[in-house]
């Protein structure tokens, strides 16, 4: 006799193929590593303190509680934060599962359920391996250990890839770029101002106020001054002022349009505005200018 059981299997939405190395490690306040490539995962997490992370060209702060991921073949570093001692955990393995894609360029904050369960990750799987040079870990392999408790290992990959489905159900990520920082003539600026200049230069052919601006980059007016009175003195639309006079330079130089022409594509006023914000930040007229050009 046949039974009507259907016997099911179970779908691998992310499946962790093999383990390279599993550490936690406590930095010094001076401790810097160089950074390093490899076609396998990263993921970092900052237990106490914060660290300096380098993700490609970019730099990021990772504080204490929250995670990353360096997806394969991404340039990485690490270094401790200013006057922090952070204590970290740290995880490399291999997945071809494409939800991995997901933790790209993301920071996550844990929950307590999350840490709860990041501890037990770690407690198992130092378990189950240990690291050939404890005192090089950044740069060493490990080894499994001949004592491991039975089943260790399977655990190991059993609770990463509970832990990486519990991470991936999380919809209040944050993107890496919110706190990379920039250098803008000179000058360390966080991802918020880089994202105001970029708007007025987005906009220098248009008449924006500083409500205007506020709300193409998504904040309050205060919030904006406040936010760009740490980049530069003077004023937002000083500033936007400035690029204005900067581009008409540049239109000034192409000589394809009059004194005229140039201040209504740059939606001045009027041309004798025009003429007033050029002296300001040139010292000469427009036309002055235009004579010192060498031809």
């Amino acid at each position: 006799m046949t039974d009507n059981f259907i016997r099911y299997g179970f779908d691998k939405v992310i499946n962790v193929e093999k383990v390279i190395t599993l550490f936690y490690i406590e930095f010094s306040k001076s401790f810097t590593y160089d950074g390093e490539t490899h076609d396998f995962w990263e993921m970092v997490y900052v237990d106490r303190g914060e660290t300096i992370c380098t993700a490609g060209k970019n730099q990021f702060v990772l504080k204490g509680g929250e995670l990353t991921f360096h997806k394969p073949n991404e340039f990485h570093a690490i270094r401790a934060g200013e006057n922090s001692a952070p204590n970290v955990s740290i995880i490399t393995f291999e997945s071809k599962s494409r939800a991995m894609k997901y933790f790209e360029g993301k920071i996550i904050r844990l929950s307590a359920e999350e840490k709860a369960l990041i501890g037990m990750l770690f407690k198992e799987g130092l378990s189950a391996f240990s690291l050939v040079d404890k005192k090089n870990p950044l740069l060493q392999r490990m080894e499994k250990l001949p004592d491991a408790p039975f089943g260790s290992s399977q655990m190991t990959k059993n609770l990463l890839e509970i832990f990486l489905i519990s991470l991936h159900r999380r919809t209040d990520m944050l993107a890496k770029r919110s706190r990379y920082r920039y250098k803008v003539n000179g000058v360390a600026i966080p991802f918020q101002v880089k994202e105001i200049l970029d708007c007025l230069e987005r906009n220098v052919y248009k008449k924006l106020s500083v409500e205007d601006i506020a709300r193409e980059v998504g904040k309050s007016a205060s919030a904006l001054k406040s936010l760009f009175s740490t980049y530069k003195d003077g004023g937002i639309m000083k500033y936007f002022n400035q690029l204005k006079i900067e581009e008409a330079k540049k239109l000034i130089r192409e000589g394809s349009l009059n004194f005229a022409q140039i201040s209504t594509q740059l939606n001045f006023d009027t041309p004798q505005y025009f003429s007033t914000c050029f002296k300001r930040f040139t010292n000469m007229s427009p036309q002055e200018y235009k004579s010192s050009i060498l031809q």
